[in-house]
């Protein structure tokens, strides 16, 4: 039986909102929380009056996510930091497993599409306001645009360096729209033309913000996400537009090869990676704080801190010593050995659910790619940077989860779907 569709209400409502997540993950919680709170009940709404199905594999890493939040809220329900930790890992899944579960494939287009559009406005707003100060280009940029996303400059070892409300979106919207780029057109996916302008504006964009941890994703997973469609594929055969594609990286390959390698920014991340696993430069800051959080770890090794827990005579930030940069060493330390087993199982089971969507739903293989692209990206780019902390870049790590739920609800194609043939043409028997 064909799903009815989400309503075009539930998917207007979602979209902005949405959309004001990827333009602003950041700051201004009098906006963000209410856009929070609107996916959440629009969400329920959805499921209850549209009769949705709900896939069980997705529940069961929505209810693992929510156990993980529970252990670490009662280890650590006197220290200081619990309650804010606790919205992160309690209150997130309520909302974005809500919107992962109330979604179709109409719903999967729409935030497709609207992840498309703002990747390019973000993109572009960055582009423009570092072509500004460098006097590149005129004043174009109004001085209340600035105001409203926190831009601000730098220039660093002969890199430029900007500050940004949206920037830290790209950390998982670039790579998907860079994979998304090079891969055959779909369905649900937006036009060509708007994909590859979304990749490359984007890919532009993060290289003039300065951010190693943009930079290395951007590099890294598309390139990630193409080996493994490739090993996937079983078809011996050969594309022509394939081979034509091979021959022009070969011929282009070496220039473009010798042009990233030779970029400021690429060889300061690279320069940074090796860094951090040596003992000086700005990456000792993070050599030390794993030390200090590892340290800290052993003291109480099987249940952990809990949330919230802070390290006497150590601290980030003042106003917030339970926050540190380095997110996956501070979850150790919060939840011990016993609260990572949990989270490992999270892992395995999201892994198999989203594996087990493929078999069902192989026409969905590249919306798996484009939105894993994504997760892959702000996962990596959460180890060294506390991005997870903030709710409106959760939507990232959701979304592969939302396309598992589609494709496990309706192994029948809906929009992907080819037209019936009739059984038998009348016109031929005359």
């Amino acid at each position: 039986m064909e799903d009815r569709g989400t309503s075009w209400l539930f998917r207007a409502l979602t979209s902005v909102a949405f959309g004001y997540f990827l333009l602003r993950p950041v700051g201004h919680g009098e906006i963000l929380y209410p856009l929070l709170a609107l996916i959440a009940v629009s969400s329920v709404v959805a499921l209850i009056v549209g009769r949705r199905r709900v896939s069980f594999e997705v529940v069961s890493v929505i209810g693992l996510v929510m156990v993980v939040g529970l252990y670490g809220t009662v280890i650590g329900v006197d220290n200081p930091g619990m309650s804010q930790n606790a919205l992160v890992w309690l209150g997130a899944p309520l909302i974005f497993g809500a919107w992962v579960l109330a979604a179709d494939e109409r719903m999967l287009r729409s935030v497709l599409t609207t992840a498309a559009w703002c990747t390019i406005a973000l993109s572009a707003l960055i582009v423009l306001f570092v072509g500004t100060q460098l006097g590149v280009i005129p004043q174009i940029v109004p001085q209340w645009l600035v105001e409203e996303t926190g831009a601000g400059f730098a220039f660093e070892d002969e890199t430029t360096a900007i500050r940004l409300y949206g920037l830290s979106t790209l950390v998982a919207a670039a790579p998907m729209w860079i994979t998304a780029a090079l891969l055959p057109d779909h369905p649900l996916l937006p036009p060509r033309a708007v994909r590859v302008i979304a990749a490359v504006i984007a890919a532009s964009a993060a290289m003039l913000g300065g951010r190693n941890a943009i930079v290395l994703v951007v590099l890294a997973v598309p390139a990630v996400m193409l080996v493994w469609r490739a090993m996937r594929r079983r078809s011996t055969r050969v594309h022509p537009g394939a081979v034509l594609t091979g021959l022009l990286l070969l011929a282009v390959g070496p220039f473009l090869i010798q042009a990233v390698a030779g970029n400021a920014v690429v060889q300061r991340t690279v320069q940074n990676v090796l860094a951090f696993f040596e003992d000086g430069g700005d990456q000792s800051i993070r050599v030390e704080q794993a030390a200090r959080l590892l340290d800290a770890w052993q003291e109480a090794p099987y249940f952990g801190h809990g949330w919230g827990a802070t390290i006497e005579g150590y601290y980030r930030s003042q106003e917030r010593p339970w926050n540190f940069e380095l997110q996956y060493h501070l979850l150790l330390f919060q939840v011990g050995l016993v609260g990572m087993l949990i989270v490992g199982a999270v892992v395995v089971l999201a892994v198999r659910a989203i594996a087990r969507a493929v078999k069902v739903r192989p026409d969905l293989v590249s919306i798996f790619l484009v939105t894993s692209a994504g997760a892959l990206g702000m996962l990596i780019g959460n180890a060294t940077n506390p991005y997870l902390q903030a709710p409106g870049h959760m939507w990232a790590v959701w979304l592969p989860l939302m396309v598992a739920n589609v494709a496990l609800c309706n192994p029948r194609h809906l929009m992907t779907r080819e037209p019936t043939v009739p059984s038998a043409r009348v016109s031929n028997l005359r």
